[in-house]
């Protein structure tokens, strides 16, 4: 791999461009890495391509067969990050653990239907469904001041 730097004090913000042939874990690292400040943007991957996702956008972040996603609107993008580093990541915002294998967003979160046994369900904004875990309801009340 080539590095070249090039100094030009008529540049106002500093650009990283990235020339590969293909895509590669390695590349994917380096890229997240080198993201300015990946709790505002989070790196995902869909179809051999990377988009940058505005933590706005994102839905909740979840896990499947060891790979973890970020659902979006309609779509759903690999993320290279762990659970647990998007949980220290996103500490302090909208989103919180719901469990061992998913984080929410609750400003996507349109309504909560508080089950009989104790259990919490989430609809998100865009449809989706999913369930609080028990070991986290406590959390979740505390969050929302039930």
């Amino acid at each position: 791999m080539d590095v070249e730097i090039k100094i030009d004090k008529n540049i106002e913000t500093t650009k990283i461009v990235i020339y590969t042939k293909e895509m590669t874990d390695d590349i994917s690292d380096l890229a997240c890495k080198l993201s300015s400040n990946p709790s505002t943007i989070i790196m995902g991957f869909k179809d051999e391509k990377v988009f940058l996702l505005n933590r706005d956008d994102i839905f909740r972040f979840y896990t499947e067969n060891n790979k973890i996603f970020a659902s979006c609107l309609n779509e759903n993008f690999k993320v290279k990050y762990r659970l647990y580093e998007l949980e220290e990541n996103l500490n302090g915002t909208s989103f919180i653990r719901i469990s061992n294998s998913k984080i929410a967003n609750f400003n996507k979160v349109s309504s909560l239907d508080m089950g009989i046994s104790g259990t919490i369900s989430l609809k998100f904004k865009n449809g989706d469904i999913t369930f609080v875990s028990r070991r986290y309801v406590d959390k979740i009340k505390k969050y929302l001041n039930l």
